[in-house]
């Protein structure tokens, strides 16, 4: 995701979302031993009567206490949708919950990622697709149960491609259409409602005109097959100019990439994350608030016919920020590393002025090595507001990924 493997590599470190269960929360079924007369394999849950605002849990001021006593309890009615937009959530081995999270709330979801598959090419007009082994048929019926109108369509990676790999397909039709034929015959064959391609940010913002034919000729196939088309990009804005937070540099997707190919690209899955650690003066966010929406009017101004295309990114993991600000230093910062950093630790939120982040963090106290760091993970008050802004731009979203995040903020969707 939204999503070269570079950025993702980066937040995939093998841990699992820890689950805390409080015993006495009103409409909980509380864990522990049975009590006297109580059926010893009656069955706990972690569903509420009630949703995140109605427990008023969504706050800028949240307490720590509350959070990992409330994380993993989630409103019972988990197919209703609070979130008008299509929503595209990416699913990773790397942190299988995300599988579960899949099948408890897959009817809040339009789309889902699997990260299973590669295309690889093996000769001069030889492609094969890699991962066919991971597709668990039985998952994705589990997903799809009962009337949700939820479809799988698996990320499909560009792995391991040279320039000459790429310039092959580039050079010649009949090498391109036989690549498109291998991907069809594969997403035919396994049943899958579409693809998810990563491919643009593999070469860098070079050799754009080539990459829009690829684009192109690979969604008319999907087109054709009756398969859905979701393009992976880098935001059009990188890191901000020196000394002027909110004057961005250029990235390596941009509005004419995006007016040439959203005829034809069915959503475009937008990285809005992974900010640049360059700007001290307004900490180090996730996704600071103002830059992600100066990514979407970036490539969809107002009147445009196609800014419904675009899945806004929000990520739902974090980062441990050392007080040098250098980006090499930080370290990710899934589920269960939040919460056990968190204890004991007032958050703050950050916003208004030039950091108008709109996001929660925290700094670690009397922690061994991690003393003085900030920690820069998502609540349900920054996801609040990004649904918000993504409500009054006309936007879907994209999550990267379930795995990662807290049980109780697909209340939101």
């Amino acid at each position: 995701m939204n999503l070269s493997d570079v950025s993702w590599f980066k937040i995939c470190v093998c841990s699992f979302a820890v689950f805390i269960v409080c015993t006495s929360i009103g409409e909980i079924q509380a864990a522990g031993p049975p009590k006297k007369g109580e059926k010893k394999n009656k069955k706990k849950t972690y569903e509420s009567a009630k949703t995140v605002v109605d427990r008023r849990l969504v706050t800028t001021s949240p307490r720590y206490k509350d959070i990992i006593k409330e994380h993993g309890i989630y409103y019972s009615k988990v197919d209703d949708k609070n979130f008008a937009g299509s929503v595209l959530g990416y699913v990773t081995p790397w942190y299988n919950h995300g599988y579960d999270v899949a099948k408890i709330f897959g009817g809040k979801f339009s789309l889902i990622s699997p990260v299973w598959l590669q295309v690889k090419r093996q000769g001069n007009n030889v492609f094969v697709v890699n991962g066919g082994h991971d597709i668990d048929k039985g998952w994705v019926q589990d997903v799809k149960k009962g009337q949700r109108d939820v479809k799988i369509v698996p990320r499909l990676l560009f792995d391991g491609w040279s320039r000459g790999d790429y310039k092959a397909v580039f050079n010649s039709e009949d090498v391109l259409q036989n690549l498109a034929k291998t991907i069809v015959n594969f997403y035919k064959k396994h049943k899958l409602d579409g693809v998810v391609l990563e491919v643009w940010s593999q070469l860098g913002g070079q050799l754009r005109e080539n990459l829009h034919h690829l684009v192109i000729d690979l969604c008319d196939a999907m087109h054709t097959a009756k398969k859905l088309c979701i393009l992976v990009v880098p935001p059009p804005f990188r890191g901000p100019k020196s000394g002027a937070p909110l004057d961005y540099m250029k990235g390596m997707f941009g509005k004419a990439d995006f007016d040439m190919l959203a005829p034809v690209v069915d959503a475009f899955s937008l990285m809005t994350y992974d900010y640049p650690r360059t700007s001290p003066e307004i900490g180090y966010p996730n996704a600071p608030y103002p830059w992600v929406k100066a990514c979407i009017l970036e490539l969809a101004p107002e009147g445009s016919e196609y800014r419904s295309k675009i899945l806004l990114g929000l990520n739902f993991y974090g980062y441990l920020q050392p007080s040098d600000g250098m980006e090499a230093h930080q370290e990710p910062v899934v589920a269960s590393k939040y919460l056990e950093l968190l204890p004991k630790h007032e958050l703050v939120w950050s916003a208004g002025g030039v950091a108008d982040n709109q996001e929660h963090y925290f700094t670690i106290k009397n922690k061994g090595q991690y003393n003085g760091y900030t920690v820069w993970y998502p609540t349900l008050k920054s996801i609040q507001v990004r649904l918000e802004l993504a409500a009054e731009l006309g936007t879907g979203i994209s999550i990267w990924e379930l795995g990662q995040g807290l049980d109780y903020f697909y209340d939101l969707l």
